[in-house]
């Protein structure tokens, strides 16, 4: 009897919270928003199901097919939630889009997305072909800065007070170091930033998808010997686009450099003249789009190295500014 009564207690199912912040690592790429209002998270209504609007930076995470996924769904802070789904990506063609494909993240009411709020962080992760995360990270929480600390990113806070607001009575928004070392982005409200991890080719390929396609390329590299993406950039010059590139001066002279390549394509190029190094990893696409993180555009970042790439929208010009003061300091 005793035996029995044992054996009864410890076949009790207790549901363990399995999901922890260092499990990020096992995804390989990785969008995060901070939710808007205007987001969908089903708030008075009465459909069974729901769907995330699908953008560019969704579609570099997720793909451009159709495609039915497990997806471990997962909400952290004052509550911890979760549940294990399916969520379909998928497109259609509306005829207001003359043929053009719009996106959905489709998925069925839990009680995960119904605990989210505008505010809170979104991050969807794709692991692999079959299986991705959805997890909420309540505004304010411990866990929404783990999240943010693990991926390199800062909170995004309008209600600080800035220096140059203290000091000046208004705010300037360009960046206020000397030069950026590293820097991370702040998550807006409105917009994805797209983050991927290395060793793999998911930052190569991308960076050079974005140099592909822009018109005007901004680039502040510490140390440039990967030869496809230098290909990339030789190719968008000879169509046309206008290139300027800054680079470590120790570093355009290393033994696998390809610095003097980019210049002998008619790329402009400068090196550090007013820093004991030029150690920034960002790119500037037609003013718009940024690809920054600790990737050095090298084969060894791609193919060894623990690295992570991230790419945003450009808000208040802060890096356009920072570059274009970096290219007139180190002309002088």
């Amino acid at each position: 009897m005793k035996l029995s009564m044992g054996i009864f207690l410890f076949l009790i199912p207790v549901q363990v919270l399995a999901f922890n912040v260092s499990d990020l690592a096992k995804y390989s790429t990785i969008a995060v928003k901070t939710l808007a209002k205007n987001d969908s998270l089903y708030k008075g209504n009465n459909s069974t199901s729901v769907e995330i609007q699908g953008t560019k930076a969704l579609i570099n995470v997720l793909g451009a097919d159709k495609v039915y996924y497990d997806t471990q769904f997962v909400y952290k802070g004052d509550k911890e939630i979760e549940h294990e789904g399916e969520t379909t990506w998928y497109y259609y063609t509306p005829k207001s889009l003359n043929g053009n494909r719009k996106y959905k993240l489709y998925y069925r009411k839990n009680d995960v997305m119904r605990a989210a709020y505008a505010g809170d962080t979104l991050v969807i992760a794709r692991k692999d072909d079959e299986e991705i995360l959805l997890l909420i990270a309540q505004k304010g929480s411990d866990f929404e800065r783990q999240v943010y600390d693990t991926l390199g990113l800062k909170i995004k806070n309008d209600d600080k007070v800035s220096f140059w607001k203290k000091l000046f009575g208004k705010d300037n928004k360009e960046i206020e170091t000397d030069y950026i070392q590293d820097p991370v982005a702040a998550v807006s409200d409105k917009k994805w930033i797209e983050i991927y991890f290395t060793p793999g080719s998911e930052c190569e390929n991308n960076i050079i998808a974005e140099i592909n396609q822009a018109k005007k390329i901004d680039i502040a590299v510490y140390s440039i010997t990967n030869q496809n993406i230098v290909d990339a950039i030789i190719d968008a010059k000879e169509r046309g686009a206008k290139i300027r590139v800054i680079t470590d001066r120790l570093q355009s002279k290393g033994k696998y450099s390809l610095v003097d390549e980019i210049e002998s394509a008619g790329i402009p190029v400068i090196t550090n003249t007013g820093h004991k190094i030029m150690h920034n990893k960002f790119a500037v696409f037609d003013g718009k789009r940024i690809e920054s993180g600790s990737y050095n555009w090298t084969e060894s970042a791609t193919e060894s190295n623990a690295e992570n790439c991230m790419f945003f929208e450009q808000e208040d010009k802060a890096f356009t500014k920072q570059f274009d003061y970096l290219w007139n300091l180190y002309q002088k």
